[in-house]
């Protein structure tokens, strides 16, 4: 195609991504929406085309061809990826655009006197209901969560149909072929992606059947599933644990600063990273970190709360955050808007396996825990990655069956209960699932950080996060962005088949 054409198609792209980025990081934070994704979509009509799309994955196509060196291919690929989602998107916006109001609308009704208690918005429940001491409080209101999730279900059905008719139209063959073949390079040629999320349960099975089974029912009194323990109670158990205590609210972002003066790491990017922790009341909780205008201007919202999980998501979104400021300003706009989804989630998570070190735990957030307390928190990194293999299996699944059946629903419930030893609320199941797997980028990612911290254990000691001559390292993934893939940086560290082996090896044993 020609040059101009794709100037064009990239420079509305690059223009789109940042107006999508707003929109996510005010839906996140909690203010009001200055456009909706319908607006969004009228307003970049070239990007959102049948046509724009085509012209991506002719001119990767040609690329391919040609072949052109590695760094356009991934450029080109990155683009194609996210054209197809955009156009998912031009599809159904109204959708999409109703699927984010919900989040924000009262719609939760938790039994008793309506006219005392009213409606809830779906984020406050999501935000408060770990924290709820009383188990019985915790399944009313996941129970009434999950009635107001159930009302969704035409909406999510409308946007997975949207996206499976996207992903036939690329010839890539299959819907769950082609989802697989946007990521492909990411994690090496023919990866299965079925395998490896089969791999890692299989590794870590035990884990959650004894030292799992056996945290639920000390934390909550629910014993494993099939015999009582509920989604709630593992909530529970990863954000308010015995420990919980030992990780005050207001300490967060001062252990943060504790631990990077050690490691000589500005945490704000010079200046670059803004941090947002106002308490809004349809704020979500956790931590987030979105490019507003990278390199420039990158928004991390936080929510504070007392315990372990909210300081593991602020040090993730600081890690994604110094990913997505890293970048010179000149860089081509794929590598400061797209990219591999893999590698921004092993940014973060590079840093939010902190919680499983013992030795940084007492040196940076003072915390001098019991040895289970230890494993309680290692165990949060079980479940995180166990979910994620347990949402790609059942993507995988719901694609193979046509979309988001019953029977999809009914598999990923049964995957779910293996993932976490929990039962699902049978409405909550099609949130977990996402047609562009999202959930394989999120266990890519994971492993390869485990891979990191491990060649960073190799080379500079256990304590390699307060030493300042691993930096450069952190420093050379960061100036990168969205230019390299999983399998590039895997590839980097010496190794020619990525898998989640080490992944899987650190969760034993932290765990251990």
């Amino acid at each position: 195609m020609a040059v101009r054409e794709l100037y064009e198609l990239r420079t509305e792209a690059a223009g789109l991504a940042g107006e999508l980025a707003a929109l996510r990081y005010r839906h996140l934070a909690g203010l009001p929406r200055r456009a909706g994704l319908p607006d969004l979509i009228k307003a970049h009509k070239l990007a959102s085309s049948a046509d724009g799309l085509a012209q991506a994955c002719e001119a990767h196509g040609d690329a391919v061809a040609a072949g052109r060196s590695p760094a356009r291919l991934q450029r080109l690929a990155a683009l194609r990826g996210f054209l197809a989602e955009v156009r998912a998107l031009a599809l159904d916006p109204g959708a999409a655009q109703e699927l984010l109001e919900l989040e924000q609308r009262p719609s939760v009704r938790p039994p008793g006197d309506a006219g005392l208690h009213g409606a809830i918005p779906l984020v406050q429940v999501e935000r408060e209901l770990p924290y709820e001491v009383s188990r019985d409080k915790r399944g009313e209101l996941e129970r009434a969560l999950a009635d107001a999730v159930a009302l969704q279900a035409p909406l999510r059905t409308a946007a997975w149909d949207a996206a499976q008719s996207v992903l036939a139209d690329l010839r890539l063959g299959e819907p769950a072929q082609a989802a697989l073949a946007l990521q492909a390079g990411t994690f090496g040629e023919g990866a299965d992606a079925a395998a490896q999320a089969e791999r890692l349960l299989r590794a870590t099975d035990s884990i959650t059947q004894d030292l799992g089974g056996w945290l639920v029912e000390r934390h909550t009194t629910a014993r494993p599933f099939p015999r009582g323990a509920e989604r709630h109670d593992v909530l529970h158990l990863l954000h308010a644990p015995h420990c919980a205590s030992a990780f005050p609210r207001g300490e967060l972002q001062r252990t943060c600063r504790r631990w990077a003066e050690m490691l000589r790491l500005d945490l704000d990017a010079n200046s670059a990273i803004k941090l947002d922790d106002d308490e809004r009341p349809l704020k979500s909780g956790g931590a987030f970190a979105v490019a507003i205008d990278p390199p420039g201007e990158v928004r991390l919202s936080l929510f504070p709360h007392l315990g372990p999980r909210p300081l593991a998501e602020l040090l993730a979104a600081l890690g994604t955050g110094l990913l997505l400021a890293g970048p010179p300003g000149d860089a081509p706009p794929e590598d400061l808007w797209l990219g591999d989804a893999g590698v921004r989630v092993a940014s973060g998570a590079l840093f939010a396996g902190f919680l499983s070190d013992p030795i940084w735990l007492r040196r940076c957030a003072k915390a001098d825990l019991h040895r289970d307390d230890e494993r309680a928190l290692a165990y949060a990194g079980v479940v995180k990655a166990r979910l994620a293999a347990a949402a790609t299996l059942s993507s995988l699944e719901a694609h193979r069956l046509g979309g988001l059946s019953h029977k999809a629903e009914a598999a990923h419930r049964d995957l779910y209960a293996r993932a976490a030893g929990a039962e699902l609320p049978a409405a909550l199941g099609l949130r977990d699932m996402d047609p562009w797997l999202g959930s394989w980028a999120e266990l890519r990612g994971l492993s390869l950080a485990a891979r990191l911290r491990a060649g960073l254990r190799e080379k500079h000691d256990e304590d390699w996060w307060r030493n300042p001559r691993a930096l450069p390292v952190l420093r050379g993934l960061w100036a990168r962005g969205g230019r390299p893939t999983v399998a590039e940086l895997w590839a980097e560290l010496g190794e020619d088949k990525p898998s989640v082996d080490a992944l899987a090896a650190e969760l034993i044993q932290a765990c251990g």
